[in-house]
């Protein structure tokens, strides 16, 4: 049994966030009923690529759940929300703030619906922000953050991290949220009411890069694939290709001037045994490895660190990470069955139960209103319920 099967979850959320905080869920074995505008959850349209009509944006974030289309602008559509958050566990949405009220869906008639739901909202910049009803998207957090002043080589323009980490950020904490709310509500009956925020959410993350300036007053500076703490965790040129090296330790330093080839005599020096020295010293030791680095080849230098137990990664493409997963024959990769499409190879969720395995919903992701009439019949009281429902809602 999955740890959250039994589980009803209203997701009216769109774009990333929101859905891939669902989605988890789903992996999680929630039953996730995703309520969509009758023109689609916006990413349905990001593209190209395109699978058929189906965008592969859209797919990797909504997994495991059941889509109907419903304008909740009129009386069956907010019927239809109504019934579900009579007997939903948690409501997941990114409105802005304001919207659900003006449906009539708000605070007040949800928790007089359902006194024990969990109510997640998702918003840009946080209740306490004077930004709290802005619109916002990842690329404007990552630049409100201080991400994007950090990211990139010295010289660069200022860098957008290439997957949505704000979103990925803020839907992390609204899973964390959900799933301390329901052991909360174990305990005391009691549903909650959580807003998360993708900046705070992006900031909270960033851990030393915000410590730090918390310390020092200084922000910090673009150096592109190194580390300021650390020394030497960063790219290295070979021959045909690039490596990084993920040395944080001393004890690790002390393996790795070691490994042949690298000129170990220069460095080894008694003010490079400390990782404070070796970051002070930063310039000359990226050139002496640099100049070691690049006389052989990528897996010259991979036998050669696997022997020393040095930490270290080849610098793949995300084709070249997918074929090694599916060369392993790994479960992390699986072929689900999609409505339209036929068989479609997915990655999945991350998690592994002991005796349970992967934690990943068995549900393809939808095509639009895939569950309509199927969910009518399921949350209509009686027939003639069903009846109205059916001809006002297509």
């Amino acid at each position: 049994m999955k740890p959250l099967q039994g589980l009803l979850v209203l997701d009216l959320s769109r774009v990333l966030a929101g859905p891939f905080c669902t989605m988890r869920l789903a992996d999680l074995g929630a039953d996730v009923i995703k309520v969509e505008s009758p023109e689609g959850d916006p990413t349905r349209r990001f593209g190209p690529p395109f699978l058929a009509a189906e965008s592969p944006y859209f797919m990797s974030f909504n997994r495991g759940k059941r889509s109907i289309a419903l304008d909740l602008k009129t009386a069956s559509g907010r019927g239809f929300v109504e019934r579900v958050l009579e007997r939903a566990d948690v409501l997941v949405d990114n409105f802005r703030p304001g919207v659900l009220e003006r449906l009539g869906l708000g605070e007040d008639r949800r928790r007089q619906l359902n006194p024990r739901l969990i109510q997640v909202t998702i918003t840009g910049y946080g209740p306490e922000s004077p930004r709290h009803a802005d619109a916002a998207f990842d690329l404007a957090i990552q630049a409100e953050s201080g991400l994007m002043a950090m990211t990139g080589e010295p010289d660069s323009e200022p860098v957008r991290t290439p997957i949505s980490i704000a979103d990925l950020a803020a839907s992390a904490a609204a899973i964390e949220a959900v799933l301390a709310a329901l052991f909360r509500r174990e305990r005391t009956g009691e549903g909650a009411r959580i807003e998360v925020s993708l900046l705070e959410s992006l900031i909270a993350i960033f851990g030393y890069q915000a410590q730090s300036p918390l310390a020092t007053g200084l922000a910090p500076e673009r150096m592109g694939h190194r580390h300021p703490n650390l020394m030497p965790y960063q790219a290295f040129a070979t021959r045909d290709g690039f490596l990084v090296l993920a040395v944080g330790t001393d004890e690790q330093w002390r393996r790795l001037i070691a490994v042949e080839g690298l000129p170990g005599a220069e460095l080894d020096r008694p003010e490079w045994t400390r990782n404070a020295g070796r970051v002070r010293d930063r310039e000359r030791i990226e050139a002496l490895i640099a100049t070691a680095f690049v006389l052989q080849d990528g897996e010259t230098w991979r036998r050669r660190l696997l022997a020393a137990d040095v930490p270290f990664g080849m610098v793949r493409d995300v084709v070249q990470a997918l074929d090694e997963l599916r060369a392993q024959d790994s479960s992390f990769l699986r072929q689900v069955r999609h409505a339209t499409l036929g068989e479609v190879e997915m990655t999945t969720g991350p998690i592994m139960i002991a005796g349970e395995g992967r934690q990943v919903a068995e549900l393809a992701p939808p095509v639009l209103d895939q569950h309509h009439d199927e969910l009518l019949v399921e949350f209509a009281r009686d027939a003639e319920e069903l009846a109205r429902w059916r001809s006002e809602t297509r």
